[in-house]
């Protein structure tokens, strides 16, 4: 007969444990490689014997009571989440809701935790607040203020998670909506995407094989532009990040006049008689933009404004950090495809006469179908997963560097 601890163990076959004289030290629970939960022998496992971890949550499944546990935090008593109690009902089943004391199993796990890495998009699922609240006799006088007043909880919904085949990701970002919209303040639950095989990319930076200059002189920058820098800086969102640098070529391609478009029209502007004869000069400014005018798509202006500003040369080096975004197709989750620039690395050093076309074509692609959702010829998407945000990295590098090289010789 199975132990409480093994069907623990069972139930989460992520879970890796390692027998100490005293101690189990279990590792990866939830998957989550950031923290171990170290547990004495003697231990009453039958807390944990009918729980499971979802690796997408901070949360604990209780299977023999049909609910599921967000790990919460340490709340004021006198917050209004504590009181809210709510019915939902998805694709046709109830589940209720409530913020509660943090369960035993909870409990027990909290005051196991430790930390082995500050590297964690988890939050450590949240165990480290428990952990100090119920561990304070091991925390400074000083840190044991910061507990004052404040209670765990647990936010709990009770329901058949059988009948929506235990989907707890679908249930609890839809719950993330409408509880938004009745109360914009209103807790998020969230939802940690899946980090295997995901590829790792090089930041490509002038630093790596430059040393950094001794001086350099700055052009002051058109204000909106350094705000869209500082925002996509910013941002931990990859695709907002993409957007907001695609949105200085935008503003530099509206107002772009090349060269000589502009020596023109300043050679007609500094004629004496400007005044006295305006409509002959008028006619003249008519003739001069009439070209302009027709080739007045968004997409010729901004090749026109990088073709202009920007060569190949300068933005090599995000091309060759990161050889396999450019030399292979890359295929999102949600249908949409977008074909390489090059057709092997060979090519990063001498490529095709029409490279920055290329470049630009597939820049403009990809905005087009985040932008629009579905691409209105192939009705394609990019779906928003944290594979895709991925895929995009290295093509958000090429656009920054872009980006930056058309603010600097921009005019305005």
């Amino acid at each position: 007969m199975k132990s409480a601890f093994d069907k623990f163990l069972e139930n989460n076959k992520s879970i890796k444990k390692k027998v100490e004289s005293e101690y189990y030290e279990l590792s990866e629970l939830w998957s989550d490689k950031t923290f171990v939960v170290r547990l004495n022998k003697s231990t009453n496992f039958g807390l944990l014997q009918n729980i499971v971890l979802p690796k997408e949550l901070s949360a604990i499944y209780h299977s023999d009571t049909n609910k599921l546990e967000f790990i919460f935090s340490l709340l004021d008593k006198t917050e209004i989440y504590i009181e809210r109690k709510t019915s939902y009902y998805f694709n046709g089943v109830e589940f209720k809701s409530e913020f509660a004391k943090p369960s035993d199993a909870l409990e027990l796990l909290s005051k196991g935790f430790q930390e082995v890495d500050n590297n964690t998009n988890t939050n450590y699922r949240n165990l480290r607040y428990f952990r100090d609240y119920f561990k304070q006799e091991h925390i400074s006088e000083r840190g044991k203020l910061f507990f004052k007043d404040k209670l765990p909880y647990s936010f709990y919904l009770t329901g058949d998670f059988n009948a929506i085949d235990k989907d707890f990701v679908s249930l609890s970002k839809n719950l993330n909506v409408y509880s938004n919209y009745y109360d914009r303040k209103s807790p998020k639950i969230l939802v940690h995407e899946e980090e295997s095989n995901i590829e790792k990319f090089e930041v490509p930076c002038f630093s790596k094989t430059e040393s950094f200059p001794e001086s350099i002189v700055i052009k002051t920058i058109d204000p909106i532009i350094v705000d869209l820098f500082h925002v996509a800086s910013e941002t931990p969102n990859i695709r907002l990040k993409y957007l907001f640098y695609y949105q200085i070529l935008e503003y530099c391609a509206y107002y772009y006049l090349n060269e000589d478009l502009r020596r023109k029209l300043n050679n007609i502007l500094k004629n004496p008689n400007l005044i006295g004869n305006s409509s002959n000069y008028t006619r003249l400014i008519i003739e001069e933009f009439k070209n302009n005018f027709k080739s007045n798509d968004d997409k010729q202006r901004l090749e026109k404004v990088v073709c202009d500003f920007c060569s190949y040369n300068e933005i090599k080096q995000e091309i060759k950090c990161n050889p396999n975004s450019f030399t292979k197709d890359i295929n999102f989750e949600g249908g949409f495809k977008l074909e390489s620039i090059l057709k092997d690395e060979s090519e990063i050093e001498s490529p095709s006469k029409d490279i920055m076309k290329k470049i630009i074509d597939r820049i403009d692609n990809i905005r087009n179908v985040m932008v629009h959702i579905r691409e209105s010829r192939e009705n394609k998407v990019i779906l928003p997963t944290q594979r895709n945000s991925n895929q995009l990295i290295s093509y958000t590098f090429l656009l920054r560097r872009i980006a930056e090289i058309i603010a600097f010789k921009h005019e305005g």
